[in-house]
């Protein structure tokens, strides 16, 4: 063979390898947008961005009606409280306020969510409905410190109540509340935000029996003391519920993975797929209420199909986990050596 026939041969070869590797490569890059063009032949993920939205403009429904009755009934019971000298109604009325507020907030919240992702923000303004929980449950964390240092104060010289308006006021607020609770009761289950609102309804709703009990007190027993100390306890009620929304709040907002999420689970089930060797740098957070997302690196073997496997990932994070919004990166073990090396160093 001559010197030039043989460096032609040598280039063909160096060149066959290159276009074999690159071929890989190639397929491994191109996963995250053969994944996406699987969930529009589905339907899934198009279904779930208009899923979201109805919940959102049902929830912006509830949310209105209930702003509406508790505004109403929150101004007359600042006026039968400052008239009766009650501090459980007034008590009553400061939850009613954070009631308000915190409706207010959840509005604003869907508002932001519903407008589109821009270049700055690429997942758009969901986290809006996050931060509007987070703020409402340090509202009524203050307002239930607020309500027990009053509380301990009047203890010591308990004020005449005029209980008998008070009785009727807490009655109207009882059914003004098991009303507002019927409504929030469905969107309670699928958005943080409405949660909240149901929280603090909840909380009046207790607010107001606890009242209706302190009220028959001083009307059969003459017993003042009744209307602070229930005052203390509706306070001190609300606390566990409001912690737990405020760390789930913040579970969110620290890109914790979601409380129903077993990492360990999921990284066995996609090592169980045919040709997979191995998964890493797998991230599950949450966005919003509802939206969960998933990212993760699966590296498979040189014989394994990058589309096949990658299908079975889908399926199996979208049927068994629920997380139909995940990014997948499939490297193929001898051209993505040195890239799996790079991702496990940053871990």
């Amino acid at each position: 063979m001559t010197s030039e026939a043989l460096n032609n041969n040598l280039e063909d070869q160096d060149e066959h390898d290159h276009d074999h590797c690159s071929h890989k490569d190639t397929a491994t890059a191109s996963t995250e947008q053969r994944h996406s063009l699987s969930y529009s032949q589905s339907g899934s993920h198009g279904h779930n961005h208009n899923h979201a939205a109805n919940l959102r403009a049902e929830n912006k429904n509830s949310i209105l009606l209930v702003l509406g009755l508790t505004s109403g009934y929150m101004v007359l019971e600042v006026c039968a409280g400052y008239f009766t000298g009650s501090l459980a109604l007034l008590a009553d009325a400061g939850h009613m306020f954070g009631d308000v507020a915190g409706l207010i907030l959840a509005l604003l919240a869907i508002w932001f969510a519903s407008k589109p992702a821009t270049s700055d923000k690429t997942f758009g303004y969901f986290r809006s409905e996050i931060l509007a929980s987070f703020l409402n449950g340090l509202a009524l964390v203050g307002v239930s410190f607020y309500i027990m240092y009053e509380s301990y104060c009047r203890l010591a010289h308990p004020p005449k109540v005029e209980a008998l308006p008070v009785l009727a006021v807490a009655v109207v607020g009882l059914i003004v509340n098991i009303l507002s609770l019927r409504v929030l009761q469905k969107a309670a289950t699928n958005s943080l935000n409405a949660k909240a609102a149901y929280l603090e309804i909840l909380g009046d709703s207790l607010a107001s029996v606890g009242v209706i009990f302190s009220s028959l007190a001083i009307i059969f027993f003459k017993w003042n003391y009744a209307d602070p100390l229930i005052s203390g306890l509706i306070a001190i009620a609300i606390l566990p519920r409001t912690w737990a929304l405020l760390k789930e709040c913040t579970n969110i907002l620290m890109e914790g993975t979601p409380g129903h999420i077993n990492l360990s689970s999921l990284r066995e089930s996609l090592l169980s797929i045919t040709g997979v060797v191995d998964v890493h740098d797998i991230h599950v957070w949450t966005i919003t209420s509802g939206r969960d997302s998933m990212s993760g690196h699966v590296t498979i073997s040189e014989t394994g199909d990058a589309e096949t496997v990658l299908a079975d990932v889908t399926r199996i994070v979208n049927d068994q986990f629920g997380l139909s919004h995940s990014t997948i990166q499939v490297e193929q073990m001898k051209c993505a050596t040195s890239q799996t090396e790079a991702c496990h160093k940053t871990e």
